[in-house]
């Protein structure tokens, strides 16, 4: 078992993660700047449909992480964006608005991975193991979707997310509003407020328009 693990392990295919390699995948306006350490990568590139998967406005300074655990999955970027370290765990569909800035740490993920109920995820594990021996390493290859929900994330314009924070399935932050550093963001946050926390709550109320 330990000489095919490793013979497994010496002929496992890269997950690939180069823009250029999928850069028909992938579109940015020119005026954007993508940081070199920024990554795009398909859990299951024999899967990957002839389409866009992230797209990317204008004047931007983007240094991410785009993971599509499947064939599934979608990151739209608006203008005037920055993210200072955040990844991306698509396979429904999140969207950020223009004028967003992000904080490091920082994880977005549209779904649940597994499902909650035990009796749908008794075999993850023995399929992910399977998957690992036949299929050069990848555990994703044959994963089972149909138990796992997801819902697609919106970030409005204006928001400022600040470092180690969480955001999950089916989640709209508010235009403006603000979220504090390692918070667990698990449902919707009104527009103009500030919120914190495991989960996040409403600390504050912030005026649209500040009088200086």
């Amino acid at each position: 078992m330990i000489q095919i693990l490793f013979n497994v392990f010496k002929k496992r295919k890269p997950i690939i993660s180069s823009f250029q390699k999928y850069k028909k995948h992938f579109e940015n306006e020119q005026t954007t700047f993508i940081d070199k350490n920024s990554k795009i990568r398909f859990d299951v590139p024999d899967k990957i449909e002839d389409r866009k998967y992230v797209k990317i406005g204008a004047k931007g300074i983007i240094n991410a992480n785009f993971i599509f655990e499947s064939e599934r999955g979608e990151v739209i970027i608006g203008d005037n964006v920055h993210l200072g370290s955040v990844t991306f765990i698509s396979r429904n569909r999140i969207i950020i608005k223009n004028d967003v800035t992000m904080a490091w740490g920082i994880t977005i993920y549209d779904h649940n991975s597994h499902s909650i109920y035990w009796n749908d995820r008794k075999n993850d594990n023995e399929q992910s193991y399977r998957d690992y021996i036949s299929s050069e390493g990848n555990t994703m290859a044959n994963k089972d979707w149909s138990c796992v929900l997801g819902a697609p994330i919106t970030i409005e314009s204006k928001v400022w997310i600040g470092f180690d924070v969480l955001i999950l399935k089916g989640v709209t932050i508010g235009e403006g509003s603000v979220v504090a550093a390692k918070s667990v963001v698990t449902k919707n946050v009104e527009a103009w407020t500030v919120v914190a926390g495991n989960p996040a709550v409403v600390v504050k109320y912030l005026p649209e328009y500040r009088s200086t």
